[in-house]
């Protein structure tokens, strides 16, 4: 079978979640079928993907297409919908199954199946766009008609949908009205248990465009605990740097922030330095979205939450901003800490410092729960929507079943 993986979305030569889950699921689909790794970025190379994963890609075809403009309105509706059906159809034609990765607006599919991946659903539908309002009625109706059609239209074409969280879930049927059955993605879960040191931990790229990673506040939660006795603990603070210059400045602050105290800001680490870290830390802070208006924008929140489960797998106790994916992946008060302040934050920091037998309890509940993230697991859940997808619909084919379906291939 010829099996296209789209990612869409994405600039510059970050490698992040989204361009690791679809490497890792190439690289397993790749045993038993041709599979092309395709996007829009040329620095995203097989080597360059190499780098941070240990997935085989040697069977994998990774091919940069360049992106066409978007479709251009017309006036007629039929010749608008010939311009929008043939937007990037150079990716899926003549495959036999295209999985779409996306967070902006999804090309039709024109593989003889399709997946629809949702990471989160950025893309406001002109129809309710806020200028919409502002038409004549009669211009409404038209638009919304048209929308309407070629929106239903562009799902139709793929016949199973997912999304990676149940954040993403809950906006995906609120901004785009279409259901999706969550297929979290595949996380490293084998860690080592370790004896752990008294050391915070936060991972988070350097940033201060989309949803930051709010580093800054974070150094001075930790700079603040500090001052007001709390001793003998570390704050590592780590992530991806790029290198557009507000971004070092950005960085630069947080370790100026951090100075004369107990702490370590890094960029860059090897993934084996940072499984380390993760290995040897206690506790672990996660603070995007935090500040945020999470309902008009809520993009601005961690969509699901990788480097939180890869800390519940190694038994490094989460204490998460109650926004977004992550809050969704802590159990409060038995895997870890939802927080709403600053304060909250450093308060449990506090309680959790001086109390190690509920930190050991609480890390070793977190490593079970982590356990259903496992990469095999995203594999299977993905092999099923790809399999619901190939098959013709029946009364009893589910969202439920892509939970309970467990091939370990996509079977034709």
């Amino acid at each position: 079978m010829h099996i296209a993986l789209y990612i869409e979305h994405g600039v510059g030569n970050g490698v992040g979640g989204a361009e690791l889950m679809m490497a890792h699921l190439a690289s397993v689909w790749a045993r038993d079928h041709h599979v092309e790794l395709i996007h829009h970025r040329p620095p995203l190379t097989r080597e360059r993907l190499s780098e941070f994963t240990a997935d085989d890609l040697s069977r994998v075809t990774v091919r940069c297409i360049e992106r066409e403009p978007d479709a251009r309105p017309d006036a007629n509706p039929l010749r608008r919908l010939r311009l929008a059906r043939a937007w990037h159809r150079s990716v899926s034609e003549g495959r036999d199954l295209l999985v779409t990765c996306t967070h902006w607006l999804p090309p039709f599919c024109h593989a003889r199946r399709g997946v629809l991946l949702v990471l989160f659903p950025f893309y406001v539908r002109p129809q309710d766009a806020p200028a919409m309002h502002a038409l004549p009625a009669w211009k409404r109706l038209r638009h919304h008609a048209y929308h309407d059609a070629e929106w239903w239209l562009r799902m139709r074409s793929y016949q199973a949908r997912v999304a990676i969280s149940p954040y993403t879930q809950r906006w995906t049927r609120r901004r785009w009205h279409v259901d999706a059955p969550v297929v979290a993605p595949p996380v490293d879960t084998a860690f080592p248990v370790v004896v752990k040191r008294q050391q915070i931990l936060s991972v988070g790229r350097f940033s201060t465009m989309a949803h930051t990673k709010k580093q800054l506040e974070m150094a001075r939660t930790f700079r603040d605990l500090v001052d007001n006795g709390l001793r003998g603990w570390q704050y590592v603070c780590v992530g991806g740097l790029n290198s557009r210059a507000e971004n070092h400045a950005y960085f630069e602050e947080v370790r100026r922030t951090l100075a004369g105290y107990p702490a370590t800001v890094e960029a860059n680490l090897s993934h084996g330095r940072l499984r380390a870290l993760l290995a040897d830390s206690s506790l672990f802070w996660h603070a995007t979205g935090l500040g945020e208006d999470t309902l008009t924008h809520p993009e601005l929140a961690e969509h699901f939450g990788i480097a939180v489960v890869e800390a519940m797998a190694a038994g490094c106790v989460p204490l998460v901003v109650n926004a977004g994916g992550p809050a969704d992946l802590v159990a409060h008060g038995h895997t870890g800490i939802v927080w709403d302040t600053l304060d909250e934050l450093a308060t449990w920091t506090r309680r959790l410092a001086d109390d190690e037998m509920t930190r050991h309890d609480w890390a070793a509940a977190a490593r079970r729960a982590a356990q259903d993230f496992a990469s095999d697991r995203f594999v299977t859940r993905m092999s099923a929507a790809a399999d619901v997808a190939m098959t013709p619909p029946t009364p009893a084919m589910t969202a439920a079943a892509l939970a309970n379906r467990a091939p370990g291939r996509v079977s034709l």
